[in-house]
């Protein structure tokens, strides 16, 4: 009877409602834990975790989360040393979203290939991570520097959202690229005084995407976003989805800060995404296209000589030949870039001379994640970088998967934006829709921009901000393959 009775009370619990109360008990315990410790990081990673969880059933606010505070963050955690570690707690919500998009793996039968050679990438990464272990901290340290995004780029490629959702969030980046001018005007004019030197007041200009106010920024990222934000407009227009008048003063307020920091890379960028844009008008209308390169290349030119002005601003009695001349030599000269003994061209040399065929496993599949960065302002050094302590073998995102990925890893990673780049040329020409063209040939200019990049700097593998563009970008034309992919079965919204 006994028995009967506990059995009966038993199968009368809610055992949801125990779960619930057991993980909100643990939860509690735990954060008080963590509170006790007095570690912001670990708050923030709490909170980022928690916050997480509870997103997993709305992945799309999630992506309204991480496209806004990533965006934003940048220009007050450099005033505000407490948000210096919110990438942790935004690099978890992304890394939450793997979860659902686990389950669209199994079921999804048609993925693009450079999604599938991003997870191939990933796994890849860990597997040669494992292999070469050094530590616990450096291998976090790594992982999340390079894949903080990739939680992102699934979800936008795979997860069904609605086709309106998209667009509200590509407009969201528009707005965000267009509020980067007060700012940018705010870094220029109204941090320094008369006394500061014009190499740090234009090193300041970075936008929303961080900057300091002693110097050192994002400037470049800042530059390469708003340049990928005006190749979207101009792509709309020639489609004749947005006015003339509106995109003209759309592309002014996108590319006015770019005469307000002094960031060299612009004008290789700025012809580049042009000539991608406009490549079909040299067959179809060769006069036109000639009149066009004619004013990008005055447009071009004219922002050469502001940053000629600029440099000059900072060392004096240098002329306009001896800055080129400088600026050559620590790119692709011997010079080092900046305090670093290195260079982004000797970068590569470097890692070269310091591997042999003894050593064919550090040659082919590298020393791990992490293993090549070095900050001085960061605990986490790589196990490679302290016996390079000035040199910058870091200083490239090429020269970083070398080091700590090889050159299957390096290869795999630019396989990636090549299969993307086709991916992108084949909807163009396959698609009939005008948004869907105007968006594969803009994603094509921005793929050419993250390429540049790959032996520009490294934010593409430890920059959280420029990650979660180059996520975006091509999350978003995972979807667009796919909706294709659908029109072919009559199942299209874009039909």
């Amino acid at each position: 009877m006994m028995l009967e009775r506990a059995y009966t009370a038993l199968a009368s619990i809610n055992y949801k409602i125990v779960f619930a109360f057991l993980f909100i008990s643990a939860v509690a315990v735990f954060a008080g834990l963590i509170a006790s410790t007095g570690s912001l990081l670990l708050v923030q990673l709490l909170i980022g975790m928690i916050g997480g969880i509870a997103l997993l059933k709305a992945p799309n606010v999630s992506i309204w989360i991480l496209l806004s505070v990533a965006l934003l963050y940048g220009v007050f955690a450099s005033y505000v040393p407490a948000l210096s570690k919110l990438p942790w707690a935004l690099a978890l919500i992304s890394m939450l979203l793997l979860l659902p998009v686990l389950l669209q793996l199994i079921t999804q039968k048609q993925i693009p290939a450079f999604i599938w050679l991003a997870i191939i990438f990933m796994l890849y990464a860990l597997l040669v991570t494992f292999m070469q272990w050094d530590s616990m901290s450096q291998f976090l340290a790594g992982f999340k520097r390079y894949f903080q995004m990739y939680g992102l780029m699934f979800a936008l490629a795979l997860l069904a959202f609605k086709p309106k959702e998209y667009e509200h969030w590509l407009k969201l980046l528009l707005v965000i690229a267009l509020i980067q001018l007060p700012f940018a005007l705010f870094q220029r004019f109204m941090l320094g005084d008369i006394s500061t030197a014009a190499a740090e007041l234009t090193d300041r200009v970075a936008g929303t995407l961080g900057s300091s106010a002693e110097g050192g920024s994002s400037n470049a990222q800042m530059v390469a976003f708003l340049i990928m934000a005006a190749t979207f407009v101009v792509a709309r227009f020639r489609e004749g989805l947005i006015e003339k008048s509106k995109t003209i003063w759309l592309c002014i307020l996108c590319l006015m800060p770019l005469v307000l920091g002094e960031t060299k890379i612009v004008v290789v960028l700025l012809p580049l995404v042009w000539f991608i844009l406009m490549r079909e008008e040299f067959k179809k209308h060769t006069s036109k296209f000639l009149l066009q390169l004619f004013a990008v290349l005055a447009v071009t030119s004219v922002l050469g000589l502001v940053y000629l002005g600029l440099n000059k601003g900072v060392v004096s009695g240098m002329t306009n030949t001896d800055i080129i001349k400088q600026t050559l030599e620590y790119n692709i000269g011997s010079q080092g870039y900046g305090t670093y003994i290195l260079n982004r061209t000797t970068v590569i040399a470097f890692w070269w001379l310091n591997h042999d065929w003894h050593d064919l496993i550090g040659i082919l599949f590298g020393h791990g994640l992490g293993s090549s960065y070095f900050n001085a302002g960061n605990a986490v050094a790589g196990n490679v970088a302290v016996s390079y302590i000035g040199y910058g073998i870091d200083l490239t995102s090429a020269s970083s998967l070398l080091w700590d990925t090889g050159v299957f890893g390096l290869l795999l990673f630019i396989s990636i934006f090549v299969f993307a780049w086709i991916a992108a040329g084949r909807l163009y020409k396959a698609t009939k829709n005008p948004r869907v063209r105007a968006d594969a040939i803009a994603i094509q200019a921005c793929i050419a921009v993250f390429a540049v990049f790959i032996f520009y700097d490294n934010t593409l593998v430890n920059i959280l901000s420029f990650e979660l563009i180059l996520a975006t970008v091509f999350g978003y034309l995972g979807y667009l393959v796919h909706q294709q992919n659908m029109l072919t079965h009559d199942n299209s919204p874009f039909k």
